[in-house]
């Protein structure tokens, strides 16, 4: 995975909406390699008291000096990344979604080798040259509801391949997900004229043109050449249903009439029109607002019968 793989933010933008956290610990031991290295320097440092043997002291010295400057090198390399993530993250039902993350390089040094991990899977090995990096975390829940992310994991096993530090991150946020969406049955496609196009209204009779109309709505074959009609259609915004209560429908099985309802509010919100939603005493209205539909969407994805 590569880090240019995620699309690129404004990073002011993005930053105002996501949380920093920097408090997370480093973990700093050596692997299976440095275990091994260890229990040489230890060899030879038994060979050098017994057998009074200056080179086996010698070599012992300058590989624990090695085992000191790679710790250092190590810290420094996983020190002061901060991993940043949205308050909240929107996911339909049994769909995959791409969770974006960033990572800020907080130091003038650049960071290398550094391992992302989720889930006991390797993300991706990245080498931080810039200051702002970007990865992406895989989501697909089988159930609605609202979800805590695992710990993402960076480790690394730098300069000389004997040390190992890792940072476990807790994201502070949010993973909300929503009923799957499904097309309604007819009756509710009727009933909230969802079959007819948006984009082709119903002709409701011709008027005199006014300076201002639209040349496209002109009705050619009544005009003449000193007087022009322009076609009436009916508003669609008023024939439309505007209220999905969802305490009138009793008959459906509560988990499908979610499932419906989240394919009758996307298509509102697609086509811009307000509709209010109603359940067991609360009402929400949806616009063009995304903020109406996220709140919407929380709503329904904690929704009990």
């Amino acid at each position: 995975m590569s880090a240019q793989s995620v699309k690129r933010s404004n990073y002011i933008n993005f930053k105002n909406f996501f949380k920093l956290r920097n408090n997370s610990k480093i973990y700093i031991y050596p692997n299976f390699n440095g275990i091994g290295l260890s229990l040489f320097v230890f060899f030879c440092f038994l060979i050098s008291v017994f057998y009074q043997n200056n080179s086996g002291l010698l070599l012992s010295i300058i590989i624990f000096f090695i085992f000191f400057i790679s710790i250092l090198i190590s810290h420094q390399n996983i020190n002061n990344l901060k991993i940043s993530s949205l308050n909240e993250y929107y996911v339909e039902t049994n769909k995959n979604k791409k969770l974006a993350f960033l990572i800020e390089n907080l130091a003038t040094e650049k960071k290398l080798n550094i391992n992302i991990n989720y889930q006991k899977k390797n993300l991706g090995n990245f080498n931080f040259f810039k200051k702002i990096n970007y990865f992406n975390l895989n989501c697909n829940k089988k159930k609605r509801g609202t979800y805590l992310l695992d710990s993402i994991t960076l480790n690394s096993i730098y300069p000389f391949g004997i040390i190992k530090t890792k940072i476990n991150h807790k994201p502070d946020c949010d993973i909300i997900v929503y009923p799957q969406s499904i097309r309604p049955n007819q009756e509710l496609l009727n009933e909230f004229n969802i079959d007819k196009s948006i984009d082709t209204d119903d002709f409701d009779g011709i008027d005199d043109f006014k300076n201002g109309d639209s040349y496209s709505k002109i009705a050619w074959k009544k005009s003449t050449i000193n007087k022009k009609y322009i076609k009436i259609f009916k508003d669609k915004e008023k024939t439309q249903k505007l209220i999905l209560d969802l305490d009138k429908y009793n008959e459906l099985e509560f988990e499908l009439l979610l499932s419906y309802s989240i394919y009758i509010i996307q298509y509102f919100y697609r086509n811009k029109i307000n509709l209010t939603l109603k359940h067991q005493g609360n009402t929400f209205l949806l616009d063009k607002n995304e903020k109406s539909l996220n709140q919407i969407y929380k709503y329904l994805a904690n929704a009990k019968n």
